[in-house]
């Protein structure tokens, strides 16, 4: 089985269709399924970066399963198959 990743305004624009990736059946570290990513679609380093630091997001939120990244131990999360992960835009308006 496979983790879905969906992509939402401009991010969409960017990868124009929903990823299916496949991950190992123990699961992958978050960090290493966004730097698959990133491998895959450059331009979207624009708001999503991997650094000495880890995973540094500009603006945009990540979620997995509907909860932020950041709640389900951030870069050292790890994601499995069967789950879905919605990387939002920055949100702007008022």
């Amino acid at each position: 089985m496979a983790v879905i990743v969906r992509f939402y305004g401009v991010l969409k624009e960017i990868i124009n269709e929903k990823l299916e990736l496949e991950v190992p059946s123990d699961g992958i570290l978050f960090i290493n399924l966004i730097n698959e990513i990133l491998q895959k679609y450059a331009p979207l380093s624009e708001y999503i970066v991997v650094t000495e630091k880890g995973v540094e997001v500009k603006g945009v939120t990540i979620l997995v399963n509907g909860r932020h990244i950041m709640f389900l131990g951030g870069d050292k999360a790890v994601v499995r198959s069967g789950d879905i992960i919605d990387i939002l835009p920055p949100l702007h308006g008022g």
